[in-house]
């Protein structure tokens, strides 16, 4: 494949993300690119490649479109997501209404689930890895991303090394010894964010936060937690149980009242005016 490099859309610990055009046919890609003299961004990028040709054909997971290696690096293509990502949007308009955090959170559920179905957990479910397709959209079109460090399940049910971003550990984790249930707890702290704007546990140093983590003690007292609904706050204390037995499942996310009292709104909302402000983002 014969490629035209452009600007970068991006950048990470293994490697960039820029546009790269196909000359031959004009079509834009993002392209990831990581040195091969950076064996943990191989290895990331493989088990990216491998995962991603498993889980194509969901409406919410990014596009795989092939990679290519040259000398220094290895090349992965996917689709265009031109709005950015949902960091860089709370960062812009603040925490999001309930009936939009909803929303979101309905089409990040029903990606991790596809995923889970086919035995892979992703393992660093983030605001950073979820991504915005173009600059006004609706939630429902919301792209999951950065399969680098995700794992097959569908083997060894048991993992113990530590993968992910410090505020969306599991206790479980921390602790050495987990499966896919991390991920239901990485959902709770990202839906803890989109509604108040700042993740549950929280510390100046990995340290400090993994300690805030292992204590477990969730404050949803502070503003605006004494605006935000009952039912919203007893999801977050499920997600973020520390025992993950006793953590609500993935599959009863998306029947929890608060779930169907919402996502029924937004989409109704959204089927009247496809560009009502309260359901559409960007700008």
């Amino acid at each position: 494949m014969s490629c035209s490099f452009g600007r970068q859309l991006g950048h990470g610990v293994d490697g960039v993300v820029r546009l790269c055009t196909d000359i031959s046919s004009g079509q834009q890609y993002a392209c990831k690119s990581v040195s091969k003299n950076n064996p943990d961004a191989v290895r990331h990028i493989h088990t990216e490649i491998s995962i991603l040709q498993k889980l194509q054909g969901h409406p919410n997971i990014i596009s795989f479109h092939g990679h290519f290696e040259d000398e220094e690096c290895i090349h992965m293509l996917m689709e265009m997501c031109e709005g950015g990502n949902l960091s860089e949007y709370l960062q812009q308009k603040g925490p999001l209404p309930e009936v939009e955090a909803a929303l979101a959170m309905a089409t990040i559920i029903q990606a991790v689930l596809f995923c889970h179905e086919r035995g892979i957990m992703h393992r660093d479910l983030k605001l950073d890895n979820i991504l915005l397709p173009h600059k006004i959209y609706s939630y429902m079109e919301l792209k999951l991303a950065d399969f680098g460090t995700a794992a097959d399940f569908s083997r060894c049910r048991i993992f113990e090394e530590a993968e992910g971003t410090p505020w969306y550990l599991a206790p479980e984790l921390l602790a050495g010894s987990y499966d896919e249930k991390v991920d239901v707890w990485s959902l709770g702290v990202l839906l803890h964010i989109l509604l108040c704007g700042y993740p549950p546990f929280d510390g100046e140093s990995a340290s400090e936060i993994f300690e805030a983590i292992r204590k477990g003690k969730l404050d949803l007292k502070g503003d605006p937690w004494p605006s935000i609904s009952a039912e919203a706050k007893s999801l977050v204390k499920g997600m973020l149980q520390r025992n993950p037995f006793r953590r609500i499942k993935l599959r009863e996310l998306s029947t929890h009242p608060w779930m169907q009292r919402f996502v029924v709104a937004g989409k109704e909302t959204w089927a009247n005016s496809q560009v009502l402000s309260t359901v559409v983002v960007g700008g």
